[in-house]
């Protein structure tokens, strides 16, 4: 509201004219932009930071789930209340007052809110109904979608009714919707297609159509009306900035946040529309059209250019396997979209917490599609003082975790987490909490092509996969799974799993190896590591000496240990790798292989043109091909941060 009240006084400033109506009443206008009252209004919407559109613009700059995306929706929310609660009632009182006194506006006003809460207390129940009687998982009736349809008319006309704008109601109506499936996803799937691809664009040709530049013969007024505009926005701009010069935090980050607020478009439009047929002259609607245009461009390409959710600037340390203490604790970041990878997950667990002095911290993230809403959300169901909170949108695979945790009390500790968010844009939300929690490691699930899961959902996960090999601020380790081999988790009492290595050497291949120590340690498990060595000459650099003391040091540290067993395989030609890979047993519980093996190797420059899925390596990308299909084993394909 703060920008509101600093423009007001400057509205005065325009050179204004009285004209005597027919009813003998006179009216003040500015030539060029309309009645003088115009400019309560344009302050207003100025000031004001629509959510919908707010949403839109966030969504489409993949800001939507992120820190400052999420602040800047729950602002805007506050904000538009707020807007909404004034210019409800000072109407209401300043006409009931003319007529009635004091005593007349309150019982007015009183009457007012009475009716506008109870009808808002109906649709609630209404809607909480109707979910209430969808069963799970299915649809909603046609007829409750037709009912919800028809009363969003007959909201706008009560709204309009009462003083408010014809808009306004259905808003608040839209808020009551319980977000989400089944009644929000089905009101988004009925209406998304007809509104987005006939309805706006037929609105945005009106609009269009109703900017007439031919209309301007006074520019002077219209640029001193830009000018008012554009001191609205830097104004919002200021008020972010200021509490954070106070409290000493990120200046910069308050000042993207006010830049987000003053993002313009289809709320601003139909205000601006409607006051055209009232207050407001051809040629001053538009001068706010182009206002919003020029705020709204140069306000996201700021963002754009300022805000990077991602940097990975204030980093400190390594976050890497390889410089992860002996006996340190392992956390690591799960992203799981649906239950097929979770019995996999659920034995990683296990085989990553040998002892006490081995304990594991699981940070295992939900990821939920957002639909039926307009803001992304980040849920964390454990609070600091280790309560679980939120237990309503808990769900299965959260509870799996936590019944290993209670199982392995001591050694395992799990943190779930549910992400709500576009599929474009999950990579945030797992690299984000990695960042926040600073672990090591990612895990994300990467389905088999012929898992005969949701392909949906399947496509979504290996969308998924490119974005946070690429921003995530440490390991990562795609799991590639199939339903054979993750169909259910071994049991704790007789955990029995084999491990196959391949080494070639480089970055990727060392870090997988750095994976493999810490496993090595569990009494339950077999490892088999096999070194490829290529009898091509290869020069001797830094890489290879790394590659040859990494192994000998784990080689050194397992020489005790019967449980690991180590080969070294001699190579001549691309053909004895691809049939030594074949080679894999199909006992084995799980494959661990670098994403990038050492420079120069053969088998890179022979296979890269034939890979299907780059992200996931050559050795990776055909341990995950339809020749495998019959195999039970899962492959971890690792790639070390910074490499």
């Amino acid at each position: 509201m703060v920008p509101f009240v600093v423009l007001l006084p400057f509205g005065r400033l325009f050179k204004s004219r009285e004209y005597a109506r027919e009813d003998k009443s006179t009216i003040s206008v500015v030539d060029g932009i309309g009645q003088t009252s115009v400019f309560i209004d344009i302050a207003a919407t100025v000031s004001a930071s629509s959510p919908p559109v707010l949403a839109d613009i966030l969504t489409e700059l993949r800001l939507l789930n992120t820190e400052l995306g999420r602040l800047a929706m729950s602002a805007s929310m506050v904000n538009e209340l707020t807007r909404w609660t004034i210019f409800a009632v000072f109407p209401v009182v300043q006409l009931s007052w003319d007529k009635n006194g004091v005593i007349g506006a309150l019982l007015e006003l009183g009457t007012s809110l009475v009716i506008v809460i109870s009808v808002f207390v109906m649709v609630s129940l209404w809607m909480r109904w109707i979910v209430r009687r969808t069963p799970k998982g299915g649809r909603v009736g046609e007829v409750h979608i037709l009912m919800v349809m028809l009363a969003v008319l007959a909201m706008g006309v009560m709204s309009d009714a009462f003083g408010l704008g014809f808009m306004d109601a259905p808003l608040i109506m839209g808020l009551l919707v319980p977000d989400g499936p089944p009644l929000g996803m089905a009101l988004v799937e009925r209406l998304e297609l007809i509104s987005t691809e006939v309805l706006l664009p037929v609105f945005f040709l009106g609009i269009g159509w109703a900017t007439n530049f031919a209309s301007i013969h006074h520019p002077v007024p219209l640029l001193w009306l830009l000018l008012f505009m554009l001191a609205g926005h830097v104004v919002k701009v200021l008020v972010a900035v200021a509490p954070a010069v106070y409290s000493k935090s990120s200046i910069r980050n308050a000042a993207v946040l006010g830049l987000m607020l003053n993002f313009k478009g289809l709320v601003e439009l139909m205000v601006y529309l409607n006051l055209k047929n009232q207050v407001l002259d051809p040629a001053g609607y538009v001068a706010v059209v182009v206002g919003i245009v020029i705020a709204t461009a140069i306000s996201s390409l700021l963002v754009s250019i300022l805000y990077d959710p991602l940097s990975s600037s204030g980093m400190v340390g390594y976050r890497t396997l390889q410089h992860l203490k002996p006996h340190e604790q392992f956390c690591f970041v799960a992203s799981i979209l649906n239950e097929g990878p979770v019995p996999i997950l659920l034995n990683l667990v296990e085989v990553s917490c040998a002892d006490e002095q081995s304990s594991v911290c699981a940070y295992v993230l939900h990821l939920v599609e957002l639909g039926g809403r307009a803001s992304s959300s980040l849920i964390a169901h454990r609070n600091p003082k280790d309560v679980f909170v939120n237990l309503g949108q808990m769900d299965r695979v959260h509870n799996a975790f936590i019944n290993v945790e209670k199982k392995k009390e001591g050694v395992v500790v799990v943190h779930p987490f549910t992400a709500i968010s576009p599929y474009a844009t999950m990579h945030q939300d797992i690299c984000s909490l990695a960042m926040e929690k600073k672990v090591p490691f990612i895990i994300v699930p990467f389905p088999r092509k012929d898992s005969g899961g949701s392909s949906e959902v399947d496509q979504a996960a290996r969308s998924i996969i490119p974005q946070v090999l690429s921003q995530a601020p440490c390991s990562v380790g795609v799991l590639i799974h199939q339903t054979l081999a993750s169909s259910r988790p071994l049991a704790l009492e007789r955990f029995n799993y084999c491990v196959r290595v391949l080494f070639w050497g480089g970055n990727d291949d060392r870090e997988a190896l750095a994976y493999t120590s810490r496993l090595a340690r569990h009494a339950g498990v077999r490892i088999f590591v096999s070194r490829f060595m290529p009898q091509v000459h290869r020069k001797e650099d830094k890489e290879m000496t790394w590659d040859d003391m990494i192994f000998k040091e784990f080689t050194r540290a397992n020489a005790d240990n019967e449980r690991v067993e180590v080969e070294e395989i001699a190579v001549s030609d691309v053909n004895q790798m691809i049939s030594a890979i074949r080679s894999i047993e199909m006992e084995c519980d799980l494959v661990i292989v670098g994403r990038r093996q050492c420079t120069g190797l053969s088998l890179d420059e022979a296979l890269s043109e034939w890979t299907e899925s780059p992200e996931l390596g050559v050795v990776g990308d055909m341990l995950a091909s339809s020749d495998f299909a019959n195999y039970a084993f899962s492959v971890l394909v690792i790639q070390q941060h910074g490499s």
